[in-house]
């Protein structure tokens, strides 16, 4: 089937004006203003910024008309949850992005955007250039955790950075050379 140029003409006024009607939509503002507020979009045209958290159902409904949205939103629910009110059960494709994101691995493509671009923003949001660290647990005995504290106390760090420092030495002594 070929469209006519008055078919095609037709079409386009029907999506500019259902475009015009998004843009006025309570919810597009209240998004944009907050990714504006949050410094993570810059807006063409005047906005009011939004500082209360907002929807994740929200974001996915602008993010039909606003991609950039969406490019944004895995990344920033990881590094600024405080932006949003997150659901207790989130669509399946982002949940499997925001936990590949979590591992700092690269995710799958969510809505159209490559997963590569959806990793870039990880370091990029919040504290720039950091990856959002992961747990792991360890058992020590009684004396390793005497051990591990008062090395803690002894080089003014956490508990956490000594463990680090001590991954870093023994990578740099010999065991980690490939």
């Amino acid at each position: 089937m070929t469209m006519d140029a008055t078919e095609i003409q037709a079409r386009a006024r029907r999506r500019l004006a259902s475009d015009r009607r998004v843009r006025k939509d309570p919810r597009y503002l209240r998004v944009i203003g907050r990714y504006v507020a949050a410094g993570l979009l810059e807006a063409n045209h005047p906005v009011i910024e939004h500082a209360e958290p907002i929807t994740v159902d929200d974001v996915l409904y602008v993010g039909r008309l606003e991609p950039r949205v969406l490019e944004l939103l895995p990344a920033a629910m990881i590094k600024t949850p405080r932006m949003f009110t997150i659901p207790k059960t989130l669509p399946a494709d982002l949940k499997a992005v925001v936990n590949s994101l979590r591992q700092s691995k690269e995710p799958a493509d969510f809505r159209g955007i490559k997963g590569a671009k959806l990793l870039s923003w990880l370091s990029r949001i919040g504290r720039k250039n950091k990856l959002p660290s992961r747990l792991k647990s360890f058992r020590l005995q009684a004396d390793e955790q005497r051990l591990l504290e008062r090395i803690s106390q002894k080089l003014e760090l956490s508990e956490t950075d000594v463990v680090r420092k001590a991954l870093r030495e023994l990578a740099a002594k010999e065991l980690l050379t490939d």
